[in-house]
């Protein structure tokens, strides 16, 4: 609980004084009050910082001559000159009041506001200045405080025996100096110089330094969309409220409204340069399921024409779950070095003398090793800039225009990307900390601190001096150790352990846990526990899973041991192996869920799940051929035998409803459905994803994604007579599946399959091809690629089969549209699936949900149609959690 609270509701930040050659001042407006968070943007050493909260401003300066410029939102931007002498420095500004101008345009009713014009400009510009730097080198300094105003009772004691549990009422404060080291298109090295924290969730600020290195001319930040997004007309509405003049440009000013109320959505102000359609200031709030989060960015122009920011202001307002505490953090930007993206051409509207010398420059360090290209790619790009210089002449954009020009500007933009294009995939956000980063004392911090300190964060600098001398004698003791748990409860409740080195883990589900207790009608009531272990050995693994667990009713012990190990770790090679006597579903693939078998018959009577005991020893092993290509073969020995229902319980009146005996119901059996028999199948299986990216950890290969579809084929083989095998079939299949991220939030999924039984001269109904149906009112999981309306084991098919399903996903398609429901964080879907097996008419459902219903899941509605004719119709709900044991 305590690392959900603190993880969503703060990003850790950062610092302020200086001695040596020092300026300082105040910051007010007309008035005489001050202006809290100014922007001072030093040009002559492109260094950005902001002021406090009193308007106090504090910066480390060589002696020299500086110009600097003071702005803050709502005011006019100040420059002043002065000039840097030994010792202190005094230099108090007031700023005045800025007021924006209209330019004589005159909104009528119906008219389009004249906000639409500049926004269609921007957004057609975004990619461009996504991509407009090649590589960068700054220093960055994160300061933060949190402040927690009320913790709930069941956060306070379930932190009660932590020795670092935050306290209500009490400042946290963190400050680091960062090293940040970009490359296009989107790699940062991050070497953290200097740090110190008190905050309860320690020193990490990985998510504030990321959250900073985001971009607003991007489509999205995590689940939000912005509003240069090319989809964000769908989503804002905008108005226009005047310009003023700033350094021989014009800045318009953009109110940005949502057209609903969403916690994907921002809303506040976006000032955009006219003619260059760049950023020059943002000031926006999003409503957030963690509370109000205030974000105010100021570009600076760090090059002649390069515009990049130079300060960022959070402030998050956080309540979550009756929880609630402020965070407030702040960065200042140095840039030391500023590389153009000379690959990428400069729109003729943005072409100065200066960086045309700049890009002529940084192409003649080019020529060594030119870009050879293809008569063909020339022509398309040639084609490509004259297409985005057409539509840059026009005045105003149409919406298809503006879609036309962002694509054209990406396209450009990926065309100039000369990285080397590899499959495997490097962390783009790496972080290093410094061996002396945490020895800096007062001294140190208050001659780099590039932002003051307010009244409140001085009052608090000396706790946090404080505990870090605690921290750092708790580390010398090494007095880590947790408190320990009892024996009593270690058995009764489960136990978790690993080893210092985190190489060696092992658990115990423990005597009462209720993941592990169900119910059916051919064992009754079901206990069980088990233990795991694994370890891991540099790129290798291994694992022990063995599981206990007893049929009440049938008197009967079950149980299964299952265990594995990782091999050719390049090639992400596993052994696996399982051995047990258990009752299963006939359809082990893709069966019910037992719980909701098991509250299905205890609260309605209904048995849905038909069972058979089968004493069994499988093992496999997965390796890629290639990278992309999989293959996984399978050995598996199978004694099945039948079973009757042993209890008739349950809570429903008996007299109303019975349950079904244990008999799968399928016409194409005949009532052969299982005797006694044993088999000994293999299974073939291959799949193949073009252009599959990974990466490597620990020298073992994870898959990543693919733009590409995934090609399946399975083969499955009854033999006959080893150890008295009495199946003979021969089976195949062949699937396609693939998932597409459609626009800025959107997916398309599909997943279709075709098989046949090439040979069945001895079939019985567990190895029939099954189905993942979900007849039950309450799923488990979502309800993508099932059929929710079709009786369980009925289409189970000893013939030829095909089946498809088609999904897609939109956080906004239809309800949440309505007002009372466009702030959730819900997704809204369509499902269409479609099966045929030989004898039986096809088979049609389509469907409708609401899904991400907070930790309920979702619920939807679906129907079906047997060929023409329609056939039922289902009001379904879908829960997800997961820890029962399979046995």
């Amino acid at each position: 609980m305590k690392n959900l609270y603190l993880t969503i509701l703060f990003l850790p930040f950062f610092i302020a004084n200086s001695i040596g050659q020092t300026l300082s001042g105040t910051i007010n407006d007309n008035e005489g009050k001050p202006v809290p968070y100014s922007t001072v943007f030093v040009k002559e050493i492109r260094l950005g910082t902001v002021s406090n909260e009193q308007g106090q401003y504090s910066l480390n300066l060589q002696s020299g001559d500086y110009s600097i410029l003071f702005q803050c939102l709502g005011y006019e931007t100040t420059e002043k000159k002065i000039k840097i002498k030994d010792g202190s420095n005094k230099l108090n500004v007031a700023l005045n009041t800025k007021s924006y101008e209209l330019k004589g345009v005159s909104v009528k009713p119906g008219s389009e506001d004249p906000a639409y014009a500049i926004i269609r400009k921007a957004i057609g510009m975004a990619p461009y200045y996504l991509n407009q730097i090649k590589e960068f080198e700054a220093e960055v300094y994160l300061k933060g405080t949190l402040k927690i105003v009320k913790l709930t009772w069941i956060v306070k004691r379930a932190m009660r025996n932590e020795a670092d549990a935050p306290k209500e009422g009490m400042l946290y404060l963190q400050e680091s100096v960062n090293n940040i080291h970009f490359t296009a298109p989107d790699k940062y090295d991050q070497t953290v110089k200097m740090i110190r924290s008190n905050f309860p969730s320690g020193e990490g600020n990985n998510g504030a330094m990321q959250f900073v290195n985001a971009s607003l001319y991007d489509s999205k930040i995590g689940e939000t969309i912005l509003p240069l997004s090319p989809y964000a007309l769908n989503h804002y509405k905008y108005r226009y409220e005047g310009y003023s003049k700033e350094g021989g440009r014009i800045i318009n000013k953009i109110k940005v409204t949502p057209r609903r109320k969403s916690k994907q959505l921002v809303e506040g102000y976006l000032y955009i340069a006219d003619k260059y359609w760049s950023i020059h200031s943002a000031n926006l709030t999003i409503e957030s399921i963690v509370g109000t989060i205030s974000i105010q960015q100021t570009f600076g122009e760090v090059e002649k024409d390069i515009w990049l920011p130079i300060n960022y202001n959070f402030d998050i307002i956080g309540k979550f779950l009756g929880n609630e505490g402020n965070v407030k953090y702040v960065s200042s930007v140095k840039y030391k070095t500023v590389k153009i993206n000379s690959d990428i051409k400069v729109p003729k509207n943005l072409v100065s003398l200066s960086i045309q010398n700049n890009l002529n420059e940084a192409s003649q360090q080019q020529i060594a090793k030119p870009r050879t290209k293809n008569p063909k790619e020339a022509v398309k790009e040639q084609k490509r800039k004259e297409k985005i210089e057409k539509l840059l002449e026009k005045d105003d954009l149409s919406n298809k225009d503006m879609y036309q020009l962002a694509t054209l500007m990406a396209k450009d933009a990926k065309a100039a990307d000369t990285t080397k294009k590899n499959l495997e995939l490097k962390d783009n956000f790496n972080v290093k900390v410094d061996s002396l980063a945490r020895k800096a004392d007062t001294t140190q911090w208050n001659t780099i601190r590039p932002i003051a300190l307010s009244t409140d964060e001085v009052q608090g600098m000396e706790a946090l001096r404080l505990s870090v001398a605690k921290k750092d004698s708790a580390d010398s003791k090494k007095d880590t150790l947790p408190k320990k748990k009892s024996l009593f409860s270690k058995v009764i409740f489960g136990h978790y352990w690993h080893d210092k080195e985190r190489t060696k883990y092992s658990s115990f589900s423990g005597l009462i846990n209720t993941s592990q207790l169900k119910f059916n009608t051919v064992d009754g009531f079901v206990t069980g526990m088990s233990f795991s272990y694994s370890k891991t050995l540099k790129s290798r693994s291994f694992s022990l899973n063995p599981q206990i667990a007893y049929a009440f009713n049938r008197e009967v012990m079950m149980g299964r041991l299952s265990g594995g190990f990782s091999h050719t770790p390049s090639r992400r090679g596993y052994v696996g192996l399982s051995t047990g006597s258990e009752s299963t579903d006939f359809n082990r693939e893709s069966g019910i869920n037992t719980f909701g078998n098991s509250v299905a018959s205890l609260a309605f009577r209904a048995n849905y799940m038909k069972l058979y005991e089968h004493h069994f020893g499988e093992i496999y092993n997965r390796i890629d051929l290639a990278n992309g290509f999989d293959f996984l073969v399978r050995f598996g020995y199978y004694d099945r035998r039948m079973l009757e229902n042993s209890t008739d319980f349950s809570f429903y009146p008996k007299d109303e409803k019975s349950y079904t005996p244990n008999l799968p119901i399928n016409d194409t059996i005949l009532g052969r459905y299982s005797p006694n028999h044993q088999a000994f199948i293999a299974k073939l299986s291959f799949s193949y994803t073009p252009e599959y990216f990974y990466r490597m950890y620990k020298n073992r290969k994870y898959m990543v994604s693919s733009k590409y579809p995934t090609f399946t084929l399975d083969t499955r083989l009854g033999v006959p007579d080893i150890a008295g095998s009495d199946v003979k079939f021969v089976q195949l299949e062949f699937g396609v599946k693939q998932s597409i991220s459609v626009g800025s939030s959107n997916n398309f999924s599909y997943k279709v399959a075709y098989g046949d039984f090439l040979m069945k001269d001895k079939l019985y109904f567990p190895d029939f091809k099954h189905f993942n149906t979900q007849e039950i009112p309450v799923n488990i999981g979502d309800f993508a690629n099932s059929f929710q309306l079709l009786e369980y084991y009925k289409h189970s098919t000893e013939y030829g089969y095909a089946q498809g399903f088609v999904s897609y996903t939109s956080p906004y398609l239809a309800l949440k549209h309505l007002p009372w429901i466009s702030n959730r964080m819900w997704e809204e879907n369509l499902y269409a699936s479609y099966l045929y097996t030989k004898g039986s008419k096809p088979y049609y459902e389509f469907g409708y949900s609401i899904s991400q219903i907070s930790i309920f899941g979702g619920i939807g509605i679906f129907v079906g149609f047997e060929g023409e004719k329609f056939q039922s119709f289902g009001v379904k709900a879908s829960l997800k959690f997961s820890g029962e044991v399979s046995i």
